[in-house]
């Protein structure tokens, strides 16, 4: 389908949710290509939205550590599997370090 992206079907998954009340209070998104920022991004913003519950657990995860919307990365798909198989590691989890230059 054309025009079809993750991000847009992110956005309808979620608001049908909040409509529905039954927002949800933990997303795992997890991505590791180009096509998945957009989904990335729709979660994010949907993350800052006070139709939410408050203090939602929100992860956006990128495999290998890369530029990306996402907030955290897995080094591998094998830590990927890992996380699925034990939901409670979430300790796996890495946040992304930025450098600015001075």
């Amino acid at each position: 389908m054309q025009g079809v992206t993750k991000g847009l079907v992110t956005e309808k998954v979620l608001s049908t949710m909040i409509s529905n009340e039954k927002p949800p209070d933990f997303v795992l998104c997890i991505g590791d290509d180009r096509s998945d920022e957009d989904m990335f991004e729709s979660i994010s913003s949907t993350g800052c939205s006070s139709s939410l519950p408050p203090n939602p657990e929100i992860f956006t995860c990128t495999v290998v550590q890369k530029p990306s919307k996402a907030r955290y990365y897995l080094d591998d798909t094998n830590d990927v599997l890992r996380l699925l198989q034990r939901p409670c590691c979430c300790f796996m989890f890495k946040a992304k370090v930025k450098h600015t230059n001075p």
